[in-house]
């Protein structure tokens, strides 16, 4: 099943520490809140204007990866534009800017029930990639032109993708997708 989430059906809502806003791009369950803490991984993107502390997220691990912008320093370590940073939750963590406002794209997820990582791809022509049906892939498009089976992206939507053993993705030159792999633990 492939589902296409456009940037006009993201949930746009304050940060947990209310130091800023996120658009929330998919949660899971449905139904699911961040306030609850009941959620078994989130996807969203927010602008970090300014240094500052991060939310805390007890219980849970985050992949924090700037897709604009010059990237960002983690508690001392500096990350580039597309360079995934991997936290835990429960830690705190202050950020500060390398130049000027970042965006990034965020996926919390609960250790225990779910395992992530998230590639970024550059793209330089079409080509099929073999998946693992028990797997959901969540493929947001940063830059250039994507479409995957006849399902065309704007850059900042993503797909969801499950029980499926291969994606064709038609793209042109300087494509660029940030690619989750989510599998549930036993």
């Amino acid at each position: 099943m492939i589902t296409l989430i456009k940037e006009s059906d993201q949930l746009k809502m304050p940060w947990k520490n209310k130091q800023g806003t996120t658009a929330q791009i998919l949660i899971s369950p449905k139904g699911a809140t961040l306030d609850k803490l009941d959620f078994d991984y989130r996807l969203s993107s927010a602008p970090i204007k300014a240094a500052g502390p991060f939310s805390t997220f007890p219980g849970y691990r985050r992949i924090l990866l700037p897709i604009s912008g010059a990237g960002f320093v983690l508690n001392g370590h500096p990350y580039a534009t597309h360079e995934a940073a991997h936290f835990d939750g429960d830690e705190e963590t202050h950020c500060e800017l390398l130049k000027k406002e970042v965006t990034d794209l965020g996926l919390i997820y609960h250790p225990e029930r779910i395992s992530a990582n998230v590639r970024v791809l550059n793209l330089p022509f079409p080509l099929t990639l073999t998946l693992e049906a028990d797997k959901t892939y969540l493929c947001h498009l940063l830059s250039g032109q994507l479409s995957v089976q006849d399902r065309a992206l704007a850059i900042n939507e993503t797909l969801v993708i499950s029980g499926e053993e291969s994606i064709r993705l038609e793209c042109q030159k300087k494509t660029a997708i940030a690619f989750f792999t989510l599998q549930r633990r036993a």
